[in-house]
């Protein structure tokens, strides 16, 4: 099992575990705490196993002891309650001409591409998936340049207090101190911006694009090509601003939505 859904029942294996026991494990939680009471161990040698239900997101260690007489690490990754999906998992089927009723493991592991379309997409549009994000830095200048391209400013603060005038310009990122007739500078102190990033929609060519890539990934990984690196994509491929290379496919039904360099 490479992961899990938040709060699904986790069954977690050892396939090697000894002839002896006793068995146990240790499950360390993703803030480093110990799970307590320990998980249950039933089986025995390849059939050993134990079950506990993830109450967090993130990645549980799995140390597995036999009074002795061996010793086994795993890992177990848990998803966040929003995995940060551009698509679906039917879309993506149909985009490999699976059935909906593909075999659970391999749908399991397509959720894995999904989400590492995600911020490869990202790469060249800039956000798409709705979000509140906060920026902070130091006071003092008449401009602040945010990490993300913003549809919306919620509002700034200087050490807690609430900055009133100021001018954002959502297509460049860049936010002005003061009004439209007199640029002032911002108060010194810890600068925090708080703001909105992507849709509450994804365009239909986006939808196809993130299709598109987990095909590529999917089919690649499949027959075993691999993949190419930075100064070497084949003539198919392109690549985003962070390097990734990705059929050109992608980036043509990405274009009416790409983002001005340097911005995520």
């Amino acid at each position: 099992m490479a992961s899990l859904d938040l709060g699904a029942l986790a069954t977690v294996k050892w396939p090697t575990a000894p002839d002896t026991g006793p068995y146990a494990l240790a499950v360390k939680r993703p803030d480093g705490t110990t799970l307590d009471p320990a998980p249950t161990v039933t089986g025995y040698r390849e059939t050993t196993q134990a079950q506990f239900v993830p109450a967090m997101a993130g990645r549980y260690l799995l140390s597995w002891t036999a009074g002795g007489s061996g010793a086994y690490t795993d890992v177990l990754d848990v998803w966040p309650a929003d995995p940060q999906f551009l698509i679906s998992l039917d879309e993506v089927l149909a985009g490999l001409r699976l059935p909906a009723n593909a075999d659970p493991a391999k749908a399991q592991d397509l959720r894995l591409y999904v989400a590492a379309a995600t911020p490869v997409i990202e790469d060249i549009t800039g956000p798409m998936l709705a979000a509140t994000k906060t920026f902070t830095t130091w006071g003092g200048g008449s401009t602040v340049v945010l990490p993300h391209l913003p549809n919306q400013i919620l509002g700034i603060t200087a050490d807690s207090v609430p900055v009133v005038d100021y001018v954002p310009d959502l297509v460049s990122g860049i936010i002005y101190c003061g009004t439209r007739t007199a640029v002032t500078a911002f108060p010194s102190g810890d600068l925090v911006i708080t703001y909105r990033i992507g849709s509450s929609e994804i365009p239909p060519n986006v939808r196809l694009a993130a299709r598109e890539l987990v095909r590529f990934w999917w089919q690649g990984g499949m027959q075993g090509s691999g993949g190419n690196v930075r100064g070497s994509a084949s003539d198919g491929e392109a690549f985003t601003p962070s390097g990734y290379a990705v059929p050109r496919r992608v980036m043509e039904l990405c274009a009416p939505h790409e983002q001005m360099g340097g911005f995520a």
